[in-house]
């Protein structure tokens, strides 16, 4: 169903299944990119509109920087605009109940940490200092002899020995 006020659709529970066994799950994901569609991400808790129970956010990941709501009374998902869009140009539309797990709500958890934190030492740092660090960071994370070279760079006088 498709709520023309808001642009949102919702999926009942039986229904997404249904979809699942008749277009099958498993279309290989498309490669990281950019959305450039508009979503609309309140970020209000909602009720579901088929049994009224709370719904309940769980974040996509994957580079996607939404959440799709998820009634745990009925089983329905609710998205706002242009997300079932953005979950269909990455492939990802056929992996909802995935999306409900504790594994790929871990792994989203854990993407949605790494871009904070990049975001605090771009901030700290300035965009070019960050970029090299994390160059350095690289080079010296394929070295074998890492903890010496970390040893030299943190010691104030290397030749006061």
């Amino acid at each position: 169903m498709h709520c023309p006020g808001c642009g949102g659709n919702w999926i009942g529970g039986a229904e997404y299944w249904k979809w699942i066994e008749l277009h099958g799950s498993e279309l290989p994901e498309q490669v990281h990119e950019t959305e450039s569609l508009s979503l609309a991400e309140p970020g209000l808790p909602i009720d579901c509109p088929e049994c009224r129970f709370r719904m309940v956010k769980y974040l996509v990941g994957r580079g996607l920087n939404f959440t799709v709501d998820h009634c745990q009374g009925c089983k329905g998902i609710w998205l706002d605009r242009n997300e079932w869009e953005a979950l269909k140009k990455r492939h990802l539309h056929d992996d909802l109940n995935s999306m409900f797990t504790s594994f790929w709500q871990n792994e989203a958890n854990r993407e949605a940490r790494k871009k904070r934190m990049q975001e605090i030492y771009t901030g700290r740092f300035g965009a070019e200092d960050y970029a090299e660090i994390q160059r350095i960071r690289w080079w010296l994370d394929a070295r074998t002899n890492r903890e010496e070279l970390l040893a030299y760079l943190i010691d104030r006088d290397p030749y006061a020995a």
